[in-house]
């Protein structure tokens, strides 16, 4: 799959759903990726998150190409962070310039940041000033108005980044209405850096469209998509496959939550929101209900049965994109 595709294809962070129990799990069972970006980390009462510092532990990310990524809107936030990746032995650090959720981007972090350029500057001059790290930006086309990336890019000449992975919407629209094509245009045709696609690619056929449409492009950048099917680029997936990677998150986070059942129950319940879209609802409704663990496991137990018999019954000539 990857040979036909001739780019490289990256696993965009999505908070809450692509930590390390998932990212292992993919890429012990479906693979195909070229490289995973980590959910971003964050500075808390003064001290760099622990929960974002175990996702990033190279012990827990073994075999794979990881990208962490940092967001912080205060120039000394984000040093902390970069410090405590480098003793980890990351050279390579992303900056989150995308989060449009608007308790991050009201604080002028994430796609919030957009609206600031001279946040942004302060930010990339701390950034550079730190000897043997390269940087990546993923970042939206503005925060409110579609055109703020126009004073955003020509301050990337401070960090000179490996690439620029946006996602053609403003932070403002979050995940809803139109991508604005047009001005991603004008922002690949004007960026001296390697643009990254990012944004709707939720099947190979999108993916294959968007190369296509912008040949220049280093990369595409998948999220809801490989969260929905973490198999969309393992041909040879078998309906088996789905199972055996749900029940390695489930192993996974037995072992690493440490809140009890009724955290474990949730956390695999919220992992529903986006996998396997195409799960018959009365089951969905099953695993919502759960409140033990005992029936969390009989209601996915039954969801994945039906994945399994409804991807079974589909001829191979079909689009594996279509069966979730």
């Amino acid at each position: 799959m990857m040979d036909t595709l001739k780019i490289p294809v990256l696993a965009a962070p999505l908070q809450g759903v692509t930590d390390n129990v998932w990212r292992m799990a993919q890429h012990e069972v479906f693979g195909g990726l070229d490289a995973y970006y980590a959910p971003f980390m964050r500075v808390e009462r003064s001290e760099v998150r622990r929960k974002d510092l175990r996702d990033v532990d190279p012990g827990r990310n073994q075999g794979i190409t990881l990208i962490p990524q940092i967001l912080a809107c205060q120039p000394d936030h984000a040093l902390m962070m970069v410090d405590a990746l480098q003793q980890m032995g990351y050279r390579r650090i992303d900056i989150n310039l995308g989060c449009p959720f608007p308790p991050i981007a009201l604080h002028r972090k994430g796609a919030g940041m957009l609206a600031y350029p001279e946040l942004a500057e302060e930010l990339f001059k701390a950034l550079a000033s730190v000897e043997e790290v390269e940087y990546s930006v993923k970042m939206r086309i503005g925060w409110d108005k579609n055109d703020q990336w126009r004073d955003i890019v020509p301050l990337m000449d401070i960090i000179k980044p490996v690439n620029i992975a946006v996602h053609p919407r403003t932070g403002k629209q979050q995940y809803k209405g139109e991508l604005d094509m047009e001005q991603f245009e004008a922002l690949l045709a004007a960026s001296p850096w390697p643009v990254v696609y990012n944004g709707s690619l939720r099947t190979i056929d999108d993916i294959r469209q968007i190369i296509e449409r912008y040949p220049t492009l280093a990369a595409v950048m998948v999220g809801s998509g490989l969260a929905a099917n973490p198999g969309m680029f393992a041909p040879d997936a078998v309906p088996g496959d789905y199972r055996r990677f749900h029940d390695m998150l489930v192993d996974g986070y037995t072992e690493q939550l440490n809140g009890g059942e009724a955290q474990l129950v949730r956390h695999l319940q919220d992992i529903w929101q986006t996998f396997l879209p195409g799960t018959n609802r009365k089951l969905f409704k099953a695993i919502r209900k759960s409140r033990t663990l005992d029936q969390y496991e009989n209601a996915a137990d039954a969801a994945l049965n039906d994945v399994e018999n409804a991807l079974s019954a589909k001829p191979e000539e079909d689009n594996p994109d279509t069966l979730l």
